[in-house]
């Protein structure tokens, strides 16, 4: 009964270690067969602990590292994990497996939980699913150095499972009303892109965003209507850039809005265009991935609407931003995945803009809401909701960026994330950091794209040359100051002609 016993722990055991990687070098845990005595039940703890001894001893160079003495008194044999200074684990295994007094053997594999979080509304999480986060959870659940910037409606920081991962004192208001230091969401729309990106998992409560542990800066952008301009936006990304200069380690730069411009994104219009600016002075610090929203009008990003649809579009002839941006190495458009739920298979919702570098799930997610708001699912005092829209996909693609970052050396650049988190045309959270682990040596430090439109920076070829380890030359030099010169030139002679009209 007893060596039955054993033999049930090593099977049930042997799926956990399969999903080990490698083991400790020359440790094997062994479990000897029962004596007669043994098997009376009258030999105690500490007896089985000398035979253990007494075994370990008879093998050449061994000695006992690990005694467990419930496990041995309830088999009623000596289990013990010993260690051989000579011998590799798996050669030293099958020696002992040749001992007939050995009834189990194994090297001692490394193990990783297979983490599952104990929230109570994960379950309807479906997107961490279909994004493979479980099995990316098994390497990383984030870290709370790891920043992100969250340029929206603000965060409700009293929500039980945002509170620990906020960063309030760094919290940001580009609205003109209210306080500058305030960024409490007054709409929703940021807490329940808070939520996906980095709700504290494993809790109990609630639901698990990418990163349990996290650090996300609020930057209120939009109003309590979900509204705001060019200006709120691009001072929200003014503040964004100076904290990244400032030392603070931004990874990823989350901006789930969407507007609509008659401006066709050639070169010469985007240069020209302060928006873009904005958002190329971030992505020349090529510290944070820029993740924005692909729009849910069901048009394509970087082409022309073809007839006028909501509130947005002013009709045909316009183009989505900051989706439709070109020369920003380190920005991702994020299109939104649905669920036909009773067959498991995932589509590009009717609603999503199309042409986006990257698909992620953003048709009925749940996620985090206003404490104060009404007619919410609420558990364990948790405010949640479901909600849909290239505004729900985008967080699973800045979540992701701070996992990845979290696993890379911490002189990785945003292009690096960016390339680990582009290896496949849909979100593959597991798949990423595997790449990103694999190839980082390799990963390109700094885009090429971006180089053309580097006409009034500093910025110089050098830059862009690779010199292995994810590390590029230095910057400046004579050529960086003659593209200063030249794209400064060119902004005095555009000013003078426009001036003349």
């Amino acid at each position: 009964m007893a060596i039955s016993a054993v033999f049930a722990l090593v099977l049930t055991a042997l799926p956990v270690w399969a999903l080990a990687s490698g083991y400790t070098d020359g440790d094997v845990i062994v479990v000897l067969r029962p004596s007669e005595k043994n098997s009376s039940g009258s030999f105690s703890a500490s007896e089985l602990s000398v035979e253990a001894s007494d075994f370990a001893a008879s093998v050449s160079g061994a000695s006992v590292s690990e005694f467990y003495p419930s496990l041995s008194e309830s088999e009623g044999g000596a289990f013990m994990m010993i260690h051989s200074e000579s011998m590799d684990a798996e050669e030293f295994a099958e020696i002992l497996r040749a001992d007939p007094n050995v009834i189990a053997v194994s090297p001692n594999y490394k193990v990783h939980a297979a983490v599952v979080p104990n929230d109570n509304y994960y379950d309807e999480c479906w997107g961490m699913e279909e994004i493979k986060a479980p099995s990316a959870w098994d390497t990383t659940t984030g870290k709370d150095t790891i920043y992100a910037a969250i340029i929206d409606s603000g965060i409700d920081y009293t929500n039980p499972d945002l509170t620990d991962n906020v960063a309030v004192d760094l919290s940001y208001r580009t609205l003109k009303t209210g306080n500058t230091d305030d960024a409490f969401d007054d709409y929703g729309h940021g807490t329940h892109v808070a939520g996906t990106i980095g709700a504290k998992g494993n809790n109990t409560i609630g639901v698990a965003g990418l990163n349990w542990n996290c650090r996300m800066i609020p930057v209120k952008a939009l109003d309590s209507s979900g509204n705001g301009d060019l200006n709120t936006v691009i001072k929200a990304v003014d503040y964004v850039t100076g904290l990244i200069n400032q030392g603070v380690n931004i990874r990823a730069v989350n901006l789930s809005l969407e507007t609509y411009m008659a401006l066709e994104p050639t070169h010469d219009n985007l240069v020209s265009s302060a928006l873009w600016r904005a958002f190329k002075a971030l992505d020349n610090t090529n510290k944070a991935v820029i993740v924005v929203a692909a729009g849910n009008y069901g048009e394509t990003v970087g082409e022309p609407t073809t007839k006028a649809q909501g509130k947005l579009i002013p009709g045909a002839g316009y183009y989505v931003y900051p989706a439709s941006f070109k020369g920003l190495d380190n920005m991702i458009s994020v299109g939104a995945l649905a669920r036909i739920s009773y067959l498991g298979t995932t589509y590009l919702a009717t609603f999503s803009n199309k042409g986006a570098n990257i698909q992620a799930p953003g048709q009925a997610i749940l996620s985090t809401w206003l404490q104060s708001a009404s007619g919410n699912v609420k558990e364990d005092g948790v405010s949640l909701r479901s909600a849909q829209g290239t505004s729900m996909a985008a967080p699973h693609v800045a979540g992701a960026a701070m996992l990845v970052a979290s696993v890379l050396p911490e002189a990785a650049t945003a292009y690096q994330i960016r390339q680990a988190l582009l290896f496949s045309s849909e979100l593959d959270v597991a798949g990423a950091l595997s790449y990103a682990s694999s190839n980082y040596s390799s990963l390109a430090a700094r885009g090429t794209e971006g180089r053309s439109y580097d006409d009034y920076n500093s910025y110089s070829e050098e830059d862009y040359i690779e010199t292995g380890s994810g590390k590029t030359g230095s910057s400046g030099g004579c050529e960086g100051l003659t593209l200063g010169i030249f794209g400064l030139a060119a902004v005095i002679m555009l000013a003078i002609k426009k001036m003349s009209c």
